[in-house]
């Protein structure tokens, strides 16, 4: 049995009681972060000189084979027009496509969130998505529920390096609300924030789930 509670205690506050901890599953289907929202993470020396060579490769496996083209026959005015025809078919081919798996992921997974990005809810994705790392830890205690990430990813075996993704005060929760039988995964519940929003939160399983939100409500 993975211990998640280890993990949790060096990110207490002064006098705050830990109630329970479980395994953080990111919720499948949640909307992606616009991208004026994502805040890079400041890379490590070694993460600068492994994408700076990665980048010298792909330059030159980007680079023309040197093949010459008609330049009359690609500024044809027929063949422009062709190609301007062939875009906006592959453009309406994928939006149909996403338009399909979007619906496809609603049947199977349920509405994931509530609220536009300014709400409680989604200041909440946004934190934890510009955390990085791979959240791996949630945590409800007397004063907050909190979030963990972990760094130290790769596949290279290494130390957790853990640090806080995201962490709610109590007052900002209006409920922890279990969703089992409603949706797969069955360790689904949803965070509801006072302002109305929520956002789908996830344990590896339903028991996970049940003891997190029975220790918020202190029926445990």
């Amino acid at each position: 049995m993975i211990d998640h509670t280890t993990p949790c205690l060096p990110f207490l506050q002064p006098g705050e009681v830990l109630l329970h901890s479980e395994q953080y599953e990111v919720y499948p289907s949640l909307p992606l972060v616009p991208a004026h929202l994502r805040v890079p993470r400041k890379q490590s020396l070694l993460e600068k000189r492994l994408r700076g060579a990665l980048g010298s490769v792909l330059d030159k496996a980007a680079r023309p084979l040197g093949i010459a083209t008609d330049n009359r026959f690609t500024s044809h005015r027929l063949t422009r027009a062709a190609g301007t025809v062939a875009h906006g078919l592959s453009e309406a081919q994928d939006t149909f496509e996403d338009a399909v798996d979007r619906a496809a992921e609603h049947m199977m997974y349920g509405k994931p969130m509530e609220g536009g990005w300014t709400s409680l809810a989604g200041r909440f994705h946004v934190q934890v998505t510009n955390a990085g790392g791979s959240p791996v830890h949630q945590a409800v205690t007397d004063r907050r529920l909190f979030v963990l990430t972990d760094h130290a990813t790769g596949w290279r075996a290494r130390d957790p390096e853990l640090e806080l993704a995201v962490e709610v005060p109590r007052p900002d929760i209006a409920e922890l609300r279990p969703r089992p039988r409603t949706t797969f995964p069955r360790g689904r519940f949803d965070l509801v924030f006072v302002d109305g929003s929520w956002i789908a939160l996830s344990c590896s399983f339903r028991k996970s789930m049940e003891a997190l939100v029975d220790a918020f409500y202190g029926r445990r």
